[in-house]
């Protein structure tokens, strides 16, 4: 082979395999979602046979805004254009098989390398979301939590061996979230951790839990927690300042959702009391007291239709007068200025509540 033949030859493989390189690192391209409704701080979706309708909520009113495919659950983010949905594909004996549908910035990516994937949560940028997986129709296929980076399209992994309990965990900032479990074969390893995606660290956040942790949620850095212990149930608040856990309730036997206002430093809970019923509570972190907010209206709180907040404090929650017909929702507000239960909705219907996060 002379000179130039070789030149020849040296230069059509290198060619080829910049080619080879630039189609193997070739962006996946998203279809385009041109008919996104215009979210607001606050959202009710009403579910009806295969679409849903979109409300916008503002001045003690509901808006329809459009229409989207019928969800099961949303998250998202209106000032970073993140929605990400929880759409049905099936029914199972045991589990709901679904599929992730994320539209940032008005692309389409549809994650569904699961069976099921439930309790998501979106971080202040709208840039993550955390949630847990089924691998099949069975609740012991369970595999943990799972991180997906929306921006780059790809899961993050987490150097962690900690087992996480349930769907207790939550984002604490745009890059850290933490979370109850323990470490298999490791004693007294039942804890709060903490984990850093910036530095892929870990490391334990809340020590003692006094008793079994049944539900938590975050204000800033500090921490309101319900515990078990010996069948008898307290409500903690945990200063991250000082270090430690007060008991502020001792009344409250089951947690089932929350939301958070930090500007105003209130936390609002669909909750259990110990005379069986549930509802809405408000807990204050500069008094440290719990105040329930509802007593005989509505008559029932839908814990499982979500709870919304507004920048003035004001919460959004689905609930039923006639206790006989689920399926026959309206939207309620508790106003925070007024201290009053309002009646929004103008008709019922299979309602859902949502907020934005807010960064």
């Amino acid at each position: 082979m002379n000179v130039l033949t070789k030149t020849t030859f040296f230069i059509t493989f290198f060619i080829a395999i910049l080619s080879f390189t630039a189609c193997g690192s070739k962006e996946e391209k998203l279809p385009e979602v041109n008919n996104l409704p215009h979210y607001s701080q606050v959202t009710a979706i009403e579910n009806k046979d295969s679409t849903a309708d979109v409300f916008k909520i503002e001045n003690n009113a509901l808006y329809n805004i459009g229409n989207i495919e019928k969800i099961i659950d949303m998250v998202y983010s209106v000032k970073n254009s993140a929605y990400i949905y929880s759409v049905s594909v099936g029914s199972g004996q045991n589990l709901d098989s679904n599929k992730l549908v994320i539209v940032k910035d008005k692309k389409r990516k549809e994650l569904k390398d699961f069976y099921s994937a439930v309790d998501l949560k979106i971080n202040s940028l709208g840039d993550k979301i955390v949630f847990r997986t089924f691998s099949k129709d069975a609740k012991e296929s369970a595999e943990g939590l799972k991180i997906y980076d929306i921006n780059n399209k790809k899961y993050i992994n987490m150097n962690s061996k900690v087992l996480v309990s349930g769907n207790l965990y939550q984002w604490i900032d745009e890059n850290k979230i933490i979370y109850y479990g323990s470490i298999e074969g490791q004693k007294n390893s039942t804890k709060i951790y903490l984990y850093n995606f910036s530095s892929n660290k870990e490391e334990v956040y809340l020590d003692n839990m006094n008793g079994y942790c049944m539900y938590f949620t975050p204000i800033d850095k500090d921490i309101l927690f319900l515990a078990s212990q010996e069948d008898k149930f307290k409500l903690y608040y945990y200063d991250s300042k000082d270090k430690k856990s007060r008991v502020v309730a001792e009344n409250i036997e089951e947690i089932y959702r929350s939301a958070v206002d930090v500007k105003n430093g209130h936390i609002f809970l669909f909750a259990e009391g110990s005379g069986g019923s549930i509802e809405l509570y408000q807990f204050s972190t500069e008094s440290l007291q719990l105040e329930r907010i509802t007593y005989d209206f509505p008559k029932q709180i839908d814990t499982l239709s979500g709870m919304g907040l507004d920048e003035e404090g004001n919460v959004y929650f689905s609930g039923m007068q006639n206790e006989d017909n689920k399926d026959k929702k309206d939207i309620f507000m508790y106003n925070n200025k007024e201290r009053s239960i309002n009646l929004i909705s103008s008709h019922e219907g299979k309602y859902s509540v949502y907020s934005s996060d807010k960064s």
